[in-house]
C-alpha cells in the first residue's frame, strides 16, 4: 500500500523531502490516525496514538521528527499504557496529556520540564464515573476544563487546588451537545462539535456570565444552507475562530472563519472544500490559524489522500499544499513564524515553511 510504504520509507529519516517546502518523518503511532499533537517549534514536537487498536504512549522529538522516543517521565513509563487523546501545553509551562490510563484512573496528568508527572484529573473525582477525556485545556488562572472523548459530559474546576464538578447543562440554550474539540484563548474557552445528526455547531464564551461554566451554542448552517455533520476542530487567535468538519448530506469537508461577531451565523465565512474538489468526497478533520495563517487538514476520501489546504487572507482564498503522499491527516500546528506541523494516519508528521 503506498502510504504504508511511505511511512517505513520516513521511519527515522531526518528531514526527508516529501514535496515542495515540506519535510516528513514517521512517528511511533503506526495506526489510522494521529490523536494528539503538540509543537514547541519545529524542531521539537510530541504526539499521542490513543483511539487505534495499537494506541498506546506518548512520544517526542527534538530534531523535527528525524527521530522519536518514548516521553520520559518519573515515575518511569507512566505513560506508556496511556491512551492519549490530547496534549497541550499551559502558561503554567506545564505540558498536559489527556486520555486514560488502563492500568489506573488518571485520565489527564501533567509533566514538567524534568519530566516529574503529576496527576491532574482520576476517574470518580466527584464527576460521572468512566469519564474519558477527549480534549482538555487549561486557562492561565487555572480554570480548567475536559470533555467526554465518547459523550456530551463535560468537568471542570475553577482552578488549580479547586474540586472537579460535573459540568452537566453546560449549553446555555438546554440540551445536551457534544463538544469534539476545545480550545482556550485569552481566558476564555472555545468548542465545536455536534453528532452526525445535527447542524454544525461552535461553543462560544458565554455573552452573559453566570456561575460555573458555560458556553453559547451557535449553529452555523441555517436555512438552505442547513445539513447535518460535525465540526471536528476548532483554532482561535487574535484574528478570530476557525472551524473545520464534515457537511455529512454531501459527504464533502466544511471550513469556517467568524467575522466581527462570531456570536452570530450570518457574520462567519464558509469554505466548501468541493469547490476545489468536485469529483472526490473530503473530510476536513483539524483547523489551527496564527501569524496570519489559517491551516485545514483532512482527507480526500476516495483516494484515500492527505489533504492541507492554507489561507492567508482571513479565509477568502484557500490553497492546496498538501505534501506528496501523504495518507489522512487530522492534525495541525501554527507556529508563531508561519510554519506548521501536521499528523495523520500511519504515523505520517510533516513540517511546512508555508
Amino acid at each position: 500500500m503506498v502510504f504504508l510504504a511511505l511511512a517505513t520509507l520516513l521511519a527515522g529519516c531526518d528531514g526527508t523531502l516529501i514535496g515542495a517546502d515540506w519535510t516528513g518523518s514517521a512517528h511511533p503511532c503506526v495506526g489510522n490516525r494521529t490523536d494528539a499533537l503538540w509543537l514547541d517549534d519545529a524542531e521539537v514536537a510530541w504526539v499521542g496514538c490513543g483511539s487505534t487498536t495499537e494506541g498506546h504512549g506518548a512520544y517526542t522529538t527534538s530534531d523535527g521528527g528525524g527521530s522519536w522516543e518514548p516521553v520520559q517521565t518519573d515515575p518511569n513509563g507512566c505513560l506508556e499504557p496511556f491512551r492519549v487523546t490530547d496534549i497541550s501545553r499551559s502558561a503554567d509551562g506545564l505540558l498536559y496529556f489527556a486520555g486514560t490510563r488502563p492500568s489506573g484512573g488518571q485520565r489527564v496528568v501533567s509533566v514538567d520540564a524534568d519530566g516529574t508527572l503529576a496527576e491532574v484529573f482520576v476517574d470518580q473525582d466527584g464527576v460521572p464515573s468512566g469519564f474519558q477525556v477527549g480534549t482538555f485545556r487549561r486557562a492561565s488562572d487555572g480554570f480548567a476544563v475536559a470533555e467526554s472523548l465518547t459523550g456530551a459530559d463535560l468537568v471542570y474546576r475553577t482552578g488549580d487546588q479547586a474540586e472537579w464538578q460535573d459540568g452537566a447543562g453546560w449549553s446555555t440554550a438546554g440540551g445536551s451537545h457534544q463538544l469534539l474539540d476545545l480550545e482556550v484563548y485569552d481566558g476564555d474557552f472555545y468548542g465545536c462539535g455536534s453528532t452526525i445528526a445535527e447542524p454544525p455547531l461552535v461553543f462560544l464564551p458565554p455573552t452573559e456570565v453566570a456561575g460555573g461554566f458555560s458556553l453559547d451554542p451557535v449553529q452555523l448552517a441555517t436555512g438552505l444552507a442547513e445539513y447535518s455533520g460535525e465540526l471536528w476542530g476548532i483554532d482561535v487567535d487574535a484574528d478570530g475562530v476557525v472551524v473545520g468538519g464534515t457537511n455529512q448530506d454531501r459527504n464533502v469537508g466544511m471550513v469556517y472563519v467568524s467575522g466581527d461577531d462570531p456570536h452570530d451565523s450570518g457574520d462567519w465565512a464558509a469554505f466548501d472544500v468541493s469547490t476545489l474538489y468536485p469529483d472526490d468526497p473530503s473530510w476536513i478533520r483539524g483547523v489551527c490559524r496564527g501569524a496570519g495563517r489559517m491551516v485545514a487538514v483532512g482527507e480526500l476520501s476516495m483516494a484515500g489522500s492527505g489533504l492541507v489546504l492554507l489561507s492567508e487572507d482571513q479565509g477568502s482564498t484557500w490553497e492546496d499544499l498538501s505534501p506528496e503522499g501523504a495518507p489522512p491527516l487530522f492534525q495541525c500546528q501554527v507556529l508563531d513564524d508561519g510554519s506548521f506541523g501536521v499528523a495523520g494516519a500511519n504515523g505520517f508528521f510533516g513540517v511546512s515553511g508555508g
